[in-house]
């Protein structure tokens, strides 16, 4: 048996691919930022430099935790809402209000997700910064305005921790959600 040959069109084909596959991880085919992530950078510059992956929510699991189209677990960086599904435990005030706002507002929606420094927790899930499409504003950042959630900064991952914990103080002063005065 001879050395195997390499044809030069098969090698193209290859190259284009891989170069393909790069891109594709990008989230675009082109690589070429789209209109609606240079809103986001306008307003979170730090990310400019972070690859960003788009994809579609699957399901949401609580408050702050979804599943993409893909089977990648998704767990927001910086923020912690009350836990719904932690087994051999109660549900926590306020939990099921936060876990069904994250349902209404993201299941079946076109998210960029974007990482910090860490890209994955003990658990095996992917954290990242969330953007709906379509809304420049980050949806960490809305959980905490709105009450949902409060501040849990889990070094390295911590780009974003002073906006948040601004955000979780003005909550609290204007008893948002999770500091809303209980009803009596």
């Amino acid at each position: 048996m001879g050395k195997p040959v390499i044809r030069w069109g098969m090698l193209l084909v290859i190259i284009g691919l891989v170069m393909l596959s790069a891109c594709a991880a990008k989230g675009a085919s082109t690589g070429k930022e789209d209109e609606f992530e240079a809103s986001i950078y306008q307003s979170y510059p730090d990310l400019k430099k972070r690859l960003v992956a788009i994809t579609e929510v699957k399901r949401v699991v609580d408050g702050d935790t979804f599943e993409t189209k893909n089977g990648d677990k998704v767990r927001l960086i910086g923020v912690n809402t009350p836990e719904t599904v932690k087994p051999g435990s109660p549900v926590e005030k306020f939990g099921k209000q936060a876990s069904d706002y994250t349902k209404k507002r993201l299941t079946g929606q076109t998210v960029y997700l974007y990482k910090d420094t860490g890209e994955k927790d003990k658990y095996g899930r992917l954290l990242c910064y969330v953007f709906l499409k379509g809304e420049p504003v980050m949806y960490n950042e809305t959980l905490v305005r709105e009450g949902y959630a409060n501040v849990m900064s889990v070094p390295p991952n911590v780009m974003y921790q002073d906006k948040f914990v601004k955000l979780e103080r003005e909550a609290r002063q204007q008893k948002r959600g999770l500091w809303a005065d209980e009803k009596k």
